[in-house]
C-alpha cells in the first residue's frame, strides 16, 4: 500500500511567465500564479486526501490573491496621488487691473479710525509731496519732449498716404500706427503710440486716432479747447486741426462696445451707434478717443476731443 506521502501532492507556484493563466497587473506591478495539479491516483482514499488537499490550497491561494491585490491598489493609488500633477485646479494668477485702475483704488480708501491731532496738517504736507512730484514727472515729461522739426524727421517713413506721428506743442508727442485690416478693436499697448482707428476713414473719410487711458490716452486729458493737432505723414508733411470740443459719456456697459452711453453734458441717453455718428462723422475732422477711468473701473466711460482743420 502506497503512503500518502509516496503521493505527488499538488504544488503551487509562482512564476515569471506570461504564459501562465492567471495574472494580476497594478501600477508596473505583476504577480503571476500558477496553480498545477498533478495528482496519481492510485487509489480512492488517496485521491479523496488529495481533492481536500486541492481544495484547502486554492482557498489559500485565494485569499493570499485577494490581500496581494489590496495591498499594491493601495500603494498604487497613495503613489499615484503623490506624483499627479496640477491641471486645471490651479489657475496661474494674473493682473486684472490696470496701473491706472490701482491708483484710482488706492485714492478711494479711507481710513475709519480718529485721525490724530496735527493729522490734518501732515495730510497736507504729504498732498503737497506728491502734487510737487506730479509736477516734477509732468515737467520732466515736457522737458524730454523734442522739438517739432526734430519729431519729424525721427518718425518719417517716406508713405505719404499714412499718418506716422501727432503732436501737440508742450503736450504730447506719439507715434501713429495702424490696425490691422481685419482688428476694429486693435489698440496699441505700447507707451507713446496712438492708434490710427480704420472705421471713420472708411465710412466718413474723418481721422480717429485710439489710446489707452493708462498709456498715451492719459495725455489727451491734458489737451484743452484751442489746443493744436498737428498730424505727421509719412514723408514728412502735415495737417493742423483745432480742438472745438471735448465730449464724455458714461458707459451703461463698459465691457460691451455695443452697449449704451449717457451723455455728461445733457445726461441724454444715445446707443453706441449714435455716440459713433456723432463724434466721428459729419464734415472733415479728428477725433481723439480714450477711456475715463472712475471709481476703480478703468473704462467707466469715453472722452471724444474733436479738432476740425485749422485755418
Amino acid at each position: 500500500m502506497t503512503s500518502p506521502r509516496d503521493s505527488k501532492v499538488p504544488a503551487i507556484r509562482c512564476l515569471a511567465n506570461l504564459g501562465n493563466r492567471h495574472f494580476l497587473y497594478n501600477k508596473k506591478i505583476v504577480v503571476w500564479i500558477f496553480i498545477s495539479k498533478e495528482v496519481d491516483i492510485k487509489n480512492t482514499q488517496s485521491v479523496a486526501l488529495d481533492q481536500r488537499s486541492i481544495k484547502k490550497l486554492n482557498i489559500i491561494c485565494l485569499v493570499l490573491i485577494i490581500a496581494i491585490w489590496v495591498l499594491v491598489a493601495c500603494s498604487g493609488s497613495t503613489s499615484t496621488e503623490a506624483i499627479q500633477e496640477p491641471s486645471d485646479h490651479i489657475v496661474a494668477q494674473v493682473p486684472t487691473s490696470t496701473p491706472e485702475q490701482e491708483i484710482i483704488e488706492n485714492q478711494t480708501e479711507t481710513p475709519t479710525a480718529e485721525k490724530p491731532q496735527g493729522a490734518d496738517s501732515a495730510a497736507n504736507i504729504e498732498n503737497g509731496d506728491e502734487n510737487q512730484n506730479a509736477q516734477e514727472k509732468s515737467n520732466a515729461e515736457l522737458s524730454a519732449l523734442p522739438i517739432f522739426d526734430q519729431f519729424i524727421q525721427d518718425i518719417k517713413t517716406g508713405e505719404a498716404d499714412k499718418i506716422v506721428g501727432m503732436w501737440v506743442e508742450d503736450v504730447l508727442a506719439l507715434r501713429v500706427v495702424y490696425q490691422p485690416t481685419n482688428q476694429p478693436g486693435f489698440v496699441s499697448t505700447l507707451n507713446k503710440t496712438a492708434t490710427y482707428f480704420l472705421y471713420p476713414w472708411k465710412h466718413a473719410g474723418n481721422h480717429g486716432l485710439l489710446a489707452h487711458n493708462y498709456l498715451a490716452g492719459r495725455f489727451f486729458f491734458d489737451m484743452g479747447v484751442g489746443d493744436i493737432i498737428q498730424l505727421v505723414f509719412g514723408d514728412g508733411n502735415y495737417m493742423d486741426f483745432e480742438v472745438t470740443e471735448i465730449k464724455e459719456f458714461q458707459a451703461l456697459e463698459p465691457n460691451n462696445p455695443y452697449g449704451n452711453f449717457i451723455d455728461l453734458e445733457t445726461g441724454q441717453q444715445l446707443t453706441a451707434n449714435n455716440v459713433f455718428i456723432e463724434v466721428y462723422m459729419g464734415d472733415f475732422h479728428t477725433t481723439l478717443q480714450t477711456c475715463i477711468a472712475h471709481g476703480g473701473n478703468s473704462e467707466w466711460g469715453r472722452q471724444f476731443t474733436v479738432a476740425p482743420p485749422f485755418d
